[in-house]
């Protein structure tokens, strides 16, 4: 028969822990998108920039040439022209010539009659008759030529090389292009403190949900939080709190079912023992049925315990617990066992009711399955980081070491013992130690025999 879903001993299958896919980053595509962006436009700004520098360059270097015509058809009758070694005429700072000037006058036949150093032997513009500005292409290279007609069928025709134009525009791009990317740099630096600061808010709600447990589904209280983050805040908020109003309603069933269930198996167990007397029968006879009617008494009983320690938002209140006091309160049942007590730290921080309960349920397993005369010893020691060693150890039959792991799960038994029970003690004893923060583990008992019940309480 299988137990309800409400039912706070039911195991259900255990999901597999949860392991983030390892996604995009938001931080980093929202950097590489502003830099793509940055990059992409500052290369067309780039390409503008020395594009429109090149075009008034351009203009301003063809008006040199118109004006640099005028002048050799001037010069060139007066025999002004300088026509020596180094007759191109120069234009820059100091040594580093910026760009040189070569002309040519060139016959109506095309014969060049005068020309420059290293200008070619050939005209630039053979036969031209009328003025322009042209690009051609002159002894293996590429040339801006301004012709201007002169007396006699006289062409007066002055050249720049593309070649040192380009050199200068090359010049001007690298000129534009470091501070444009040191101006890159600080903005991909600044670019990076501004979002991982505008995305923090995003980093300290996720610091507040992983600080939230099973015990706390109280509402993620973000402090100003960003628009975009409030609906997904709002969204998980709405969840927390259906959730908690069915654990709720799941807690009150149960103690509400365990508490009702209380009276009608008081008054059976009443009603047998009357039958029993009235109708004179053998003990034998109602015997089984006053034990499984103390089995269902003890059930409820350890429900209704579970019920009050299941998940809380309150914090637990602890105090100074004297444990000769509590041990000696709890009107506990030693005549069939040897009792010790071993306690080498006298005084634990903890809740005392919950205390007493735990202890009480660790002790009357001891006895329950130890059988007739075991000796049961209750000791404290220091723990060397800190905190208490409390431990409940017996020398009885003990469990075996591949049974071990599943003691404190609900209504788990070890098989074999001949004993009743519903194996909810040791639930309630290992919530006892969640509610304190302290590690409930088992280990050999009394001389290498039996079992021992550990519980290490953390420092306070």
């Amino acid at each position: 028969m299988s137990l309800p879903h409400w039912l706070p001993g039911r195991r259900l299958p255990q999901p597999a822990a949860y392991q983030p896919p390892r996604g995009w980053s938001l931080r980093r595509r929202l950097l590489l998108a502003v830099m793509g962006t940055s990059i992409g436009l500052w290369l067309i700004s780039l390409a503008i920039v020395v594009g429109v520098a090149w075009f008034a360059t351009s203009d301003v270097f063809d008006d040199a040439l118109e004006e640099g015509s005028r002048l050799v058809l001037q010069l060139a009758p007066q025999g002004e022209l300088d026509t020596g070694p180094d007759r191109g005429a120069r234009v820059g700072r100091g040594d580093a010539p910026r760009l040189r000037i070569y002309h040519q006058l060139v016959a109506s036949d095309g014969r060049v009659l005068v020309r420059g150093d290293d200008t070619p032997e050939t005209a630039f513009v053979p036969n031209a008759r009328r003025e322009e500005t042209v690009t051609v292409w002159a002894g293996d290279e590429l040339w801006r030529v301004h012709v201007r007609p002169g007396p006699e069928g006289v062409t007066a025709q002055v050249a720049q090389p593309m070649e040192e134009r380009l050199e200068l525009l090359e010049e001007m791009a690298e000129n534009l292009a470091w501070p444009a990317l040191g101006l890159l740099a600080m903005l991909g630096l600044l670019s990076w403190l501004l979002i991982r600061r505008l995305l923090r808010p995003l980093e300290d709600t996720a610091m507040l949900i992983d600080a939230k447990s099973p015990h706390d589904l109280t509402p993620v209280r973000a402090q100003n939080p960003p628009r975009e983050l409030q609906p997904i805040l709002a969204a998980l908020n709405a969840l927390l709190a259906r959730l908690a109003q069915a654990l709720d309603s799941e807690r009150r069933f149960t103690a509400d079912a365990a508490h009702e269930l209380r009276t009608p198996l008081a008054a059976l167990r009443m009603r047998v023992q009357l039958i029993e007397r009235e109708l004179k029968l053998p003990g034998a006879h109602l015997k089984q049925l006053r034990a499984d009617l103390d089995r269902c008494t003890a059930l409820v009983e350890n429900l209704l315990a579970l019920a009050r320690l299941e998940p809380r938002t309150e914090p637990l209140v602890r105090e100074t617990v004297d444990l000769n006091k509590l041990l000696d309160n709890l009107n506990l049942q030693t005549a069939n066992i040897q009792l010790e007590r071993a306690l080498a730290v006298p005084m634990v921080q903890a809740a005392p009711v919950l205390l007493a309960s735990a202890l009480r349920n660790l002790i009357d397993n001891a006895a329950r399955y130890g059988g007739e005369g075991v000796r049961v010893r209750i000791e404290t020691m220091p723990l060397p980081q800190g905190g208490v060693r409390l431990a409940v150890r017996d020398d009885g039959a003990g469990v075996p070491p591949g049974q071990r792991e599943r003691l404190g799960e609900r209504f788990f038994r070890v098989l074999g013992t001949g004993q009743t029970g519903n194996g909810l003690g040791l639930s309630i004893v290992a919530r006892i130690a969640a509610l304190h923060g302290a590690r409930l583990h088992f280990e050999d008992g009394l001389d290498g025999r039996g079992l021992s019940a550990v519980l290490d309480f953390p420092p306070d």
